[in-house]
């Protein structure tokens, strides 16, 4: 059972620091990936921090609620319990004189849209990394607020690491000379109420965005999930992962552009993505929680057609990228379609507009495949994948460790994790799903398609048959 006990410190000028969860994390213990049934301590220089940070709070009681709250929800995942022990969770409240609004107001100075949601919007999307002074002002406060943890991991992926070209799902821009064992959630306290949907009142939308150092050191950079109390934008700042969001023009079945991304290669621990852009059997990386792969599980009499690691539409674009699974705390209520790509059958349309299902659920969490993906980061970040006899190399490392995951831990994290049962767990839940216009059932749908083989390749002309073989065949064919 993990503790979500809260102890605070109090600061100079209001400031409150928090550590969250201590008792999980004090003595540095995880399961050890290699040997199943016992536990390894990490050395401290290998744990993963965890600083949390509040915009347009202006009182304390206020921000540590949002604090337990998002303790709960991220132990609630797990994943992240089985490695709690690893996991340094701390918190620091500064008071804003304001909430977070347009006016830029709040202590760390969050752009919010005048809807009081978003954090993006038009020419502003890039607010986070402009040149302009509000902006420049909003990083400096963060990186103080950060720097008041003087603990704090700032391992980084070295600049040498290459995971690939830029046509991959993660790139090398992406995470050179990023904070490897550091990560910021930014809640943010929004001075407009939302009241779509209910309950979510003061919560903006999320995003993440990475922020450098102030000159000279600005190759050094940090991920920051912002705005969110939920952990959907905590899986992209940590663990990388992407949107699973089917992107449409809002209008019948179109489509923006063309995503020209391609698998990596070759695959690294690093390169890992959630999202993938082919359907050949041999390259798909979650093909083992597929219905052919640890489970056999085939429709029978009345079971219907298990689900679970197939191809799923999705991923910002409609065509062409895939996915594991129909639901995922990395997909969302934005963009998607409930059960088929033809307009007139799909129950998300209200006038020809796409209004978005909602593919992450009211009790969201990771499927099968984003879940082993956080897996492999927690456990690369903590040099639990690395041997006696590993090249130096962390580019070698990446493609080594991820062979080492295929032939022989991963069916360890199989078993730590009980993956069996979740594989069962999630195809009942998918089983009563029928989200067709009538009723239909999800195995129904045209969302998601099986893994294909690859075309063999033409066979090569043989060389031509001599007089006696054709006299042969022709004899042959004769009744």
């Amino acid at each position: 059972m993990v503790d979500l006990s809260i102890t605070e410190e109090v600061l100079a000028d209001g400031k409150v620091r928090y550590r969250l969860g201590e008792p999980n994390w004090a003595g540095r213990r995880i399961p050890d990936i290699h040997r199943p049934g016992s536990t390894i301590q990490i050395r401290t220089d290998r744990m993963i921090d965890v600083i949390i940070l509040g915009d347009g709070f202006t009182d304390r009681a206020t921000f540590r609620a949002e604090l337990e709250d998002w303790l709960a929800a991220f132990y609630g995942f797990p994943i992240y319990e089985t490695f709690a022990g690893c996991f340094r969770i701390r918190a620091l409240y500064t008071p804003s004189n304001q909430a977070a609004s347009a006016a830029r107001g709040s202590y760390y100075r969050c752009w919010i849209s005048s809807t009081g949601r978003a954090l993006e919007a038009g020419d502003n999307v890039d607010w986070p990394n402009s040149p302009a002074a509000e902006d420049v002002a909003f990083r400096d406060a963060i990186w103080r607020s950060v720097d008041l943890f003087t603990d704090a991991n700032l391992r980084r992926y070295p600049a040498s690491l290459d995971i690939g070209d830029s046509d991959q799902a993660l790139t090398n821009a992406g995470i050179r000379d990023r904070y490897r064992n550091l990560v910021v959630s930014l809640l943010v306290r929004s001075a407009l109420p939302d009241t779509d949907p209910p309950g979510f009142d003061l919560h903006v939308s999320g995003r993440v965005i990475d922020i450098p150092r102030s000159a000279p050191n600005q190759a050094i950079h940090m991920a920051v999930a912002v705005g969110a109390l939920e952990l959907h934008e905590f899986g992209h700042a940590f663990a990388q992962l992407a949107d699973e969001y089917i992107k449409t023009d809002y209008r019948g079945r179109g489509y923006e552009g063309d995503d020209a991304r391609e698998p990596p290669s070759p695959t690294s621990v690093f390169s890992l993505s959630n999202l993938w852009f082919s359907n050949l059997t041999p390259e798909v990386p979650w093909i083992h929680l597929s219905p052919g792969g640890w489970q056999r599980r085939t429709a029978s009499g009345q079971d219907p057609s298990p689900l679970v690691g197939w191809m799923w539409v999705g991923g910002m674009r409609q065509h062409g990228v895939w996915h594991a699974e129909y639901m995922c705390l990395m997909n969302g209520g934005h963009h998607n379609f409930a059960f088929t790509q033809v307009a007139a059958d799909d129950p998300t349309i209200d006038d020809g507009v796409v209004k978005g299902a909602d593919l992450r659920g009211r009790a969201p969490s990771f499927c099968l495949w984003c879940q082993e993906i956080v897996a492999i980061r927690i456990l690369e970040k903590t040099d639990q994948l690395l041997e006696a006899g590993d090249s130096s190399d962390i580019t070698t490392q990446g493609t080594l460790w991820w062979d080492r995951w295929v032939e022989r831990l991963r069916a360890n994290y199989r078993t730590l994790l009980n993956v069996d049962q979740q594989i069962l767990d999630a195809e009942s839940r998918y089983a009563a799903m029928f989200p067709g216009k009538n009723g239909e059932p999800l195995w129904r749908s045209d969302l998601y398609a099986v893994p294909t083989a690859p075309t063999p390749p033409a066979a090569s002309p043989g060389p031509s048959l001599t007089g006696e073989e054709l006299l042969l065949l022709t004899a042959a064919a004769l009744p």
